[in-house]
C-alpha cells in the first residue's frame, strides 16, 4: 500500500511535465490551397513563419496529328504574294529607250499551291500588275494623238522625268518542279491578262522653277489582253520571277511594236 501511494505522485508529476513539452514543428500540419489559372496548377502553402510559398504545375500539352488535320492540308496551301521587280521593253529600235530604274512592276497575287507530290506542285495565281515604262531620255514625252501614241521633245527642255503606265487583272498556272529537300524550285506557265486603266505623266520645271506634272489622261493604246509566259526559280528562301509578252505593249497600229518584259523578286 506504501509503495502504490509512493508511486502515483510521480507518475502524476512526469505527465505534467509532457503535455507541458512545445509540439515539434515538423508535427505541425502546413495550412495550403491550390487553383488553376490557364491550365495551370497553382498550389499556395503557409509556412511556419507566417510566410507563403508559391508552386506551379502546369503538364506539357500534346498536339496529336489527328487533332490539327482537318486544319492543314499538305496538299494544299494558299496566301497572298507580291512582285516586286522592273519592266523594259524588246523589239523595236526606234522606240524610246526603257530606263529599268524607275520602270516598276509590282504586283499584289492570291495564290493557290496544290502538291502533286513531292518533286511536282502547282501553282495558280490571280491578281493585280502595274507596268510603268520610264523612259532615259527625261525629256521625251509620250501624247495620245487620234491615230496613236506618239513622242516628242517637250518644249520647256526641263523635264525631270517621263513614262507611261498600265495595270492589269492577271490569272496564270505554274506547274512548277522541286527538289528534294526544297531548296530549289523552277516552274514555267503561261498567263493571261486584261487592262484595267493607263495613262501618261511627264515632270518638268517651269520658268520659276517650279515642279510641275501633265498627265496623259485615257488609255494610252496598251493592249487591252496581255498573255505570255512567266518563270520562275527559288534558291533557298529566295524566289524570283521574269514574264514575257507574247503580244505587243501596244494595240496594233498604235504605237511601236515592241513586247513587255518583266523580271524581278518574290515576297
Amino acid at each position: 500500500m506504501k509503495t502504490t501511494i509512493i508511486y502515483f505522485p510521480l507518475l502524476f508529476l512526469a505527465f505534467l511535465g509532457y503535455a507541458q513539452e512545445p509540439e515539434n514543428e515538423d508535427s505541425i500540419e502546413l495550412k495550403s490551397k491550390s487553383f488553376r489559372v490557364f491550365e495551370t496548377d497553382v498550389l499556395v502553402t503557409k509556412n511556419h513563419d507566417g510566410s507563403k510559398s508559391w508552386e506551379f504545375v502546369s503538364e506539357p500539352k500534346n498536339y496529336s496529328v489527328e487533332k490539327y488535320s482537318k486544319k492543314y492540308n499538305p496538299r494544299h496551301d494558299k496566301g497572298l504574294i507580291f512582285d516586286i521587280g522592273i519592266n523594259t521593253w524588246v523589239g523595236d529600235n526606234d522606240a524610246p529607250t526603257i530606263k529599268p530604274w524607275g520602270s516598276w512592276n509590282p504586283a499584289i497575287n492570291l495564290f493557290y499551291k496544290y502538291r502533286a507530290s513531292r518533286n511536282f506542285h502547282l501553282k495558280s495565281t490571280l491578281g493585280v500588275s502595274w507596268y510603268n515604262f520610264k523612259f532615259e531620255n527625261r525629256n521625251l514625252q509620250a501624247l495620245r494623238g487620234d491615230n496613236g501614241v506618239y513622242f516628242e521633245e517637250h518644249p520647256s527642255g526641263s523635264g525631270t522625268r517621263s513614262k507611261i503606265s498600265a495595270s492589269y487583272l492577271n490569272v496564270n498556272i505554274i506547274p512548277t518542279l522541286r527538289s528534294n529537300n526544297g531548296n530549289f524550285t523552277f516552274g514555267v506557265g503561261p498567263y493571261l491578262g486584261y487592262r484595267l486603266g493607263g495613262r501618261g505623266k511627264f515632270v518638268f520645271n517651269d520658268d520659276n522653277g517650279n515642279r510641275t506634272k501633265e498627265f496623259q489622261s485615257g488609255n494610252m493604246y496598251a493592249t487591252d489582253f496581255r498573255y505570255g509566259l512567266r518563270a520562275e526559280v527559288g534558291v533557298a528562301e529566295v524566289k524570283l520571277y521574269l514574264n514575257y509578252d507574247f503580244n505587243e505593249t501596244f494595240q496594233e497600229s498604235k504605237g511601236p511594236k515592241v513586247n513587255a518584259l518583266s523580271f524581278g523578286i518574290i515576297l
